[in-house]
């Protein structure tokens, strides 16, 4: 799964030879990766992407993203995103390599920890990778699979009770396995849509006899839908995942604090199951600026049985967006979250949401 990235400062320049005028062109975003949060401190770094000449108005831009970011909290990783059509358009060939030196907060496991609790923090060094193909079976509808390699090395406090050897995943180790995906998008635009759907789901296999450590399942499934008002866009959105009962504890369902209740600590609710909604206003004031308004929920339970209107998580907030690219929506989003009406975080990255 693609890391978040924190961004607040962002310089981009076009690069490319002349297209039709229908054509995107060829750019590079280059950016300072700054930013901030409770898990991190402050963040610094380098983030870059590649976008590369559009060849078909059917067809999106290939790119390639890449960042380098470290955090005062001695944390440091660096990834590459590549994102590739090909066969006109047909084939989406994309995927992941990178790796990660992350001392992690552990709150324990549920839906009910306090924003007060005290975490255990753990060492995590991490390297992963990823490769999916998916066919595009009609206009609207894909399909692929992925295989995926992970491996993971973690160091905790002996003499701090909350993590221990009886929690899976306790040990770190290798994962590998299989996966399957399936999207139905009916869009208008990848980075700022301003109208249509998009439905995803996507299910991991971990297995032993590819060569995994450990045996478990994951499924995580998307849906949002966009409509336009005017120069505005109304934002819809809703997230469900599900882990089998051997999940290790750092693969459970949670929300990111980025993408998903924007403003928490991604890692203070954590369990087998999540369920999320969002709902956004994207007000545009110029060509390059916008300004948002949005409520985001969360709750995580180990059954379906522990999910209620009783347990909800919630973030209502605001934030500003400015598009790196001239003629394009690829944005700096800078959001402010009031989580559970009790504390005030930030999310600062490369895209939407949603």
């Amino acid at each position: 799964m693609k890391t978040p990235v924190n961004v607040v400062l962002g310089l981009a320049a076009t690069l490319g030879a002349a297209q039709a005028e229908e054509l995107k062109p060829a750019n590079w975003v280059l950016l300072p990766a700054i930013g901030s949060s409770a898990e991190t401190g402050f963040e610094y770094g380098l983030y870059a992407m590649r976008q590369f000449a559009q060849t078909s108005i059917d067809e999106p831009q290939d790119r390639t993203e890449f960042v380098v970011q470290g955090t005062t909290k001695s944390q440091f990783q660096a990834f590459i995103w590549p994102d590739f059509y090909v066969a006109g358009g047909n084939w989406n060939l994309s995927g992941e390599i990178g790796g990660k030196y992350w001392p992690t907060p552990y709150f324990g496991q549920g839906n009910d920890v306090s924003l007060d609790a005290e975490p255990e923090n753990y060492e995590l060094t991490a390297f992963e990778s990823d490769v999916e193909a998916a066919y595009r079976v009609t206009p609207s509808i894909w399909l692929g699979s992925l295989v995926f390699l992970e491996y993971e090395d973690i160091t905790d406090d002996d003499d701090d009770a909350l993590l221990n050897d009886t929690i899976n995943g306790f040990e770190g180790g290798l994962y590998s396995g299989i996966g399957l995906s399936a999207a139905w998008d009916t869009r208008n635009d990848r980075d700022w849509p301003t109208r249509g759907s998009r439905v995803s789901a996507e299910l991991r296999q971990y297995a032993p006899m590819l060569g995994s450590d450990y045996d478990f399942g994951i499924l995580y499934s998307k849906a949002s839908h966009f409509v336009t008002l005017g120069d505005d866009v109304l934002a819809l959105g809703a997230n469900y995942q599900w882990s089998s009962s051997t999940t290790p504890f750092t693969r459970l369902p949670r929300p990111t604090g980025a993408s998903t209740l924007r403003g928490a600590n991604g890692n203070r609710w954590i369990d087998h199951q999540l369920l999320g909604t969002q709902v956004e206003y994207r007000m545009t004031l110029t060509p390059r600026w916008a300004v948002t308004g949005f409520f985001d929920t969360a709750q995580v339970g180990e059954s379906l049985d522990d999910l209620g209107l009783d347990a909800v998580h919630t973030s209502l907030g605001g934030g500003v967006r400015w598009s790196t690219i001239a003629d394009s929506r690829f944005n700096i989003r800078f959001d402010v979250g009031w989580v559970d009406m009790e504390s005030v975080g930030i999310a600062l990255r490369v895209g939407e949401a949603f």
